[in-house]
Parts: structure tokens; C-alpha cells; sequence
């Protein structure tokens, strides 16, 4: 009897998964039919620079979170 229900669970969890890797599949196919279609009608060089927004220098970090001190500002000065 438990044998039964570890094998029902296993069932219902590689369910799960496929299905959740077949949505993950399906939303990468149609992300890259999407940028296809851009890069069509667009032009190479058109379509990219709008796949993602321009950073903004000392407003964020990277990851998009508020940066907790201000970033040191380095001069460079040559020796003349």
C-alpha cells in the first residue's frame, strides 16, 4: 500500500515537472519567435537596445535595489 502511494506521488511529481518545463519551453519559443519578428522588420541594430532599459549611473546597482552609500568617485590624473 505505500509502495502504491510513493509511486502515485512520484506520478503526480514528474506530472509537475513536465509541465512545468513545457511552460518554461513554450514561453522561450515565444520570446524568440517575438525577437525574430523584431529583428525582421526592425533591423538588427534597431531591435536590441529596446530588449532592456538604459542604467542610469548612480540611482541603482545593477541587481535594481537602492544603493546603501554613494559610490566613490576615482580621478585619474596623467603625469605630465
Amino acid at each position: 500500500m505505500f509502495a502504491l502511494f510513493l509511486v502515485a506521488l512520484f506520478a503526480l511529481a514528474a506530472i509537475a515537472a513536465l509541465g512545468v518545463l513545457a511552460d518554461s519551453g513554450l514561453r522561450w519559443w515565444s520570446a524568440f519567435g517575438q525577437l525574430r519578428r523584431e529583428i525582421r522588420h526592425e533591423g538588427v541594430y534597431a531591435a536590441l537596445p529596446a530588449l532592456r532599459s538604459p542604467v542610469v549611473s548612480g540611482g541603482c546597482t545593477g541587481l535594481g535595489r537602492p544603493s546603501l552609500r554613494p559610490l566613490p568617485v576615482i580621478s585619474v590624473s596623467r603625469a605630465a
